[in-house]
């Protein structure tokens, strides 16, 4: 489990139950039908028409990836690990890290060493290895997409709810008792918008274009690890392009 992904949303939620009852008012008055139909309904029908079913079955695997520790090692050690296959290709061949390859639970690191014990050739294996992290960012970057779809049509949708509610209330100003659910619609839609798009979207499209970048740049660092080795370069040029992209890296 991710505790900050958990702790961020648990927490942002708490703050807004905890200045509601403080408000006095109650959990009641902020309850509206018809803002809860324009803003989450709206939401999910122009999410719904803009993407494509087998994409949007990917939802609920995106959120779960957003709740999930990272299980990768960090970069520092996918560096010293590559370098350890470099070494042991030098002194022993490729045969020797066969095994080793088999038990990897990385499954990019694992194909990519694979192509290596099966002897593919450098300008082979960078181009296969490229594509599949093309696929990988497409992929990924559909996914965040989407959340940053409903994040910014949530918002849209809180906006068209208050001109609903706003021409409501003008066209029955001379009825007090129509004012009232009117501009509860105008202001609670709007309520609604922010709170999907950034207590729920932002924080879970955020998450997953960073865990996304992470994943990216140890792709990137197996790529140059793996040509390198199959290249047959030295283990001091491997360790020194491998550390420069670490150092590349922000804090």
């Amino acid at each position: 489990m991710d505790k900050s992904t958990l702790g961020g949303l648990v927490a942002g939620w708490a703050f807004v139950s905890l200045a509601i009852i403080l408000g006095g008012a109650g959990f009641g008055v902020y309850v509206d039908v018809p803002s809860i139909i324009i803003v989450f309904g709206g939401t999910l029908a122009v999410t719904a028409g803009q993407f494509e079913i087998s994409e949007l079955k990917r939802i609920t695997p995106a959120i779960k990836v957003a709740f999930n520790e990272v299980k990768s090692e960090p970069l520092p050690e996918l560096v010293e690990k590559i370098v350890f296959y470099a070494t042991e290709v030098k002194k022993h061949g490729v045969m020797h890290i066969e095994q080793k390859v088999l038990e990897e639970t990385n499954p990019f690191l694992k194909e990519a060493f694979q192509l290596i014990v099966d002897g593919t050739k450098p300008d082979v294996l960078e181009p296969l290895l490229e594509t599949k992290l093309e696929h990988i960012d497409k992929r990924h970057s559909v996914m965040i997409s989407i959340f940053g779809n409903i994040g910014g049509t949530a918002g849209a949708m809180g906006m068209i709810g208050t001109l609903v509610g706003l021409v409501a209330m003008l066209a029955n100003l001379s009825d007090p008792a129509a004012v009232g659910p009117a501009m509860a619609v105008a202001l609670l839609t709007t309520m609604y918008g922010a709170l999907l798009g950034t207590l729920f979207a932002g924080i879970i499209e955020n998450k997953l274009s960073r865990k996304h970048s992470l994943e990216i740049t140890a792709c990137e660092v197996i790529i140059a690890g793996a040509s390198m080795i199959a290249a047959e370069e030295s283990i001091g040029n491997i360790k020194m392009k491998l550390n420069a992209i670490l150092v590349e890296l922000p804090e």
